[in-house]
């Protein structure tokens, strides 16, 4: 029970838009697969807003990516989430209550793995809440203090360091967060959120669009 317990603590936090960051749209939210969008360069422009919309656009129409989850609060969260367009993802629990637990939905289908076990989940994986939320027009049209910070790296790449608030699109909860932005992709490369109330101080997340990602329905 403590294991599920944490399954619905992170798709909870899929739903505030982390973005990792909700499941089934959590990440592919309407990604078209193709992959020549998310190609190209970027710099800073003078509306630090505009950049930020111009680099969700990239990350919404990736293809493919794999997103390393770390949360600190009530329940710690590790976790990993990978995505293959247009309606493939496994979640694996890395560490924590949860560790060795994972998930794979593909279309409307879901499994869960306990105890070294896949079993298949009942219900619609559609009624999963969307881990891409953030990056969505939607999840975008309450951001404000938009500021941008400067050059940054991450994983030694160059990176534009942008800050803003925003709220959550269910539930309406209030966080601030600092977006790192490729320079040599315009995709976002890292995500770092803090709450001011819930179970989940902050996460972070790390974006990997590179790394080529397949995903498959379990076999025992």
């Amino acid at each position: 029970m403590k294991k599920l317990a944490l399954v619905m603590l992170v798709l909870g936090f899929f739903a505030v838009g982390c973005k990792f960051g909700a499941l089934k749209d959590l990440v592919s939210g309407g990604a078209s697969g193709n992959s020549s969008s998310s190609k190209g360069s970027a710099t800073a422009s003078s509306d630090p807003k505009a950049d930020i919309f111009a680099a969700s656009k990239k990350f919404i129409d990736l293809p493919s990516f794999s997103a390393k989850m770390d949360g600190e609060g009530q329940t710690p969260i590790k976790s990993q989430v990978d995505y293959a367009a247009p309606d493939r993802y496994h979640v694996t629990f890395q560490s924590g209550t949860g560790a060795g637990m994972e998930m794979i939905m593909i279309g409307n289908q879901s499994y869960m793995k306990m105890g070294g076990k896949w079993s298949k989940m009942p219900g619609n994986a559609q009624a999963i809440p969307k881990l891409r939320d953030s990056f969505t027009e939607e999840g975008l049209k309450t951001l404000s203090d938009v500021k941008f910070e400067g050059d940054d790296s991450v994983d030694g790449k160059p990176a534009l360091l942008y800050s803003y608030k925003n709220v959550t699109p269910v539930g309406s909860y209030p966080f601030t967060a600092k977006i790192w932005i490729g320079k040599d992709t315009g995709v976002p490369m890292k995500l770092y959120v803090e709450y001011s109330n819930g179970q989940l101080k902050n996460m972070t997340v790390n974006y990997d669009a590179e790394a080529p990602v397949t995903i498959e329905a379990p076999i025992n």
